[in-house]
């Protein structure tokens, strides 16, 4: 168990009764619920449940987070409780939550709000609707996907066939999940779908290469925030959430790959791997990244005064990617070192921008770093797999050694760059935000 104050705990001035230390408790565990359930890293909920807890009269709260549950012990006095809430994932991210959730316990802090008014926020928190509806979401999300097809050298037919794929993949999504189907056999119906239409693309031959359409329709469904969360936790301590974080990640690719496997074999497609090239310039790549950044924000519920911003740190890091890549210094232009400098830089603005909006810094850092995900690297690893295993036929005759050879290859770079990523947005929080453990 683990707490996130830099500070020893303070002694109140009078011991809770009973009664109020298991309301104290109820409600943190609610808010940390709510973070959990919607995609926050495990530090962010252990900061702000203690933050929470403090705030409504604890001399100290323990937090222990796990992949399905919180257990929580407060400390008043020589009073004590602990208590633990499972809780289930809804298998999407809600940014708005973790950012009203974070706002709250600031405001408590700060005096402003009494243990009813936080009981009343948390209700209003719990039932908040989305910022943006279906088909709001559904075009932006095409739009951003189309964006990804831009920034791997695919001509505007291919953005348009990117554009028609994913959209229609997103209301599949959004219909499943509705219905509260398993979140794996939505991303696998998604993918398949998704990849029907970028595979008739293909057979129909539309644009310079109609494949890049396949690599990009499905990103809407990449695991970037499990998968970058895994490697934060893991290199803040939590063990056990990091891995189990890392196996949805794989789960959710194995299902992408599968829906994929269905819609290839469904059209014919043997060939599925693209020439993948840069955007001409600096402008046009950050003016890209940007679309995509505004899209998955969209996606994970920014609030919109908090868009623009968004928007901006993911066409700065990518930007800073392109200039170091294109830089010809040899110790910078190789894509994990300039990854990690571009997430650095995220970071960065992530951790400026936070404290002065109250709201957690992966607001802006998971936007803006989503442009940045190897997706062809992981579409590659995804091809491969299925060729090794014989579900999709090799293009070429080649050996299985060169095959498998190419996948490990490839899956090698996915997991290199993640972890660029991930340690450039923690760095941070890793230099300036340094914990003394509590015992």
């Amino acid at each position: 168990m683990s707490s996130l104050l830099n500070d020893s705990p303070a002694v109140s001035p009078a011991t809770l009764p009973r009664e109020e230390l298991r309301d104290v408790i109820d409600l943190a565990l609610w808010a940390g619920q709510l973070l959990l359930q919607w995609g926050a890293q495990s530090a962010r909920v252990e900061e702000t449940v203690h933050r929470l807890g403090t705030g409504l009269g604890c001399d100290w709260l323990d937090v222990f987070v796990s992949p399905s549950a919180l257990v929580v012990t407060t400390t008043s006095g020589h009073e004590f409780r602990t208590k633990t809430r499972r809780v289930v994932r809804f298998g999407g991210v809600n940014m708005s939550v973790m950012a009203a959730v974070t706002d709250l316990s600031y405001r408590l802090s700060a005096g402003e709000l009494t243990r009813a008014d936080v009981r009343r926020e948390l209700e209003r928190i719990d039932k908040m609707p989305r910022f943006y509806d279906r088909w709001l979401t559904t075009a932006i999300v095409g739009l951003a996907c189309a964006a990804f097809s831009q920034l791997f050298g695919g001509d505007w037919v291919v953005f348009g066939v990117t554009f028609v794929a994913s959209a229609v993949g997103f209301l599949v999504r959004y219909t499943l999940t509705l219905r509260h189907f398993n979140q794996l056999l939505v991303v696998l119906a998604t993918a398949a779908v998704a990849g029907s239409l970028a595979s008739l693309g293909v057979r129909l031959g539309l644009g310079n290469q109609p494949t890049i359409a396949l690599a990009a329709s499905v990103l809407l469904l990449v695991p970037g925030v499990p998968l970058i969360n895994s490697i934060e936790d893991l290199l803040e301590g939590h063990m056990v959430t990091g891995m189990a974080r890392g196996v949805t990640g794989a789960l959710v690719s194995l299902s992408i790959a599968s829906g994929l496997a269905i819609a290839m074999n469904v059209w014919g497609v043997r060939d599925p791997w693209p020439t993948f090239s840069a955007p001409p310039s600096v402008g046009l790549d950050a003016l890209w990244a940007a679309i995509a950044a505004l899209g998955f924000a969209l996606l994970f519920n920014v609030p919109p005064r908090l868009l623009a911003y968004c928007a901006a740190v993911g066409a700065m890091g990518h930007a800073v990617r392109f200039v170091l890549i294109h830089s010809g210094w040899a110790a910078v232009s190789n894509l994990p070192i300039a990854s990690f400098i571009a997430a650095a830089t995220v970071g960065l603005a992530g951790a400026y921008l936070a404290p002065r909006h109250r709201v957690p810094s992966s607001i802006f850092t998971i936007s803006g770093v989503i442009p940045m995900v190897p997706g062809t690297f992981a579409f590659g690893t995804m091809i491969g797999v299925l060729q090794l295993g014989g579900v999709l036929l090799p293009a070429t005759s080649g050996s299985l050694t060169n095959l498998l050879s190419e996948t490990a290859t490839n899956g090698i770079k996915t997991g290199l760059l993640l972890a660029a990523l991930a340690l450039g947005i923690a760095l941070p929080t890793l230099l300036f935000r340094r914990i003394r453990p509590v015992v």
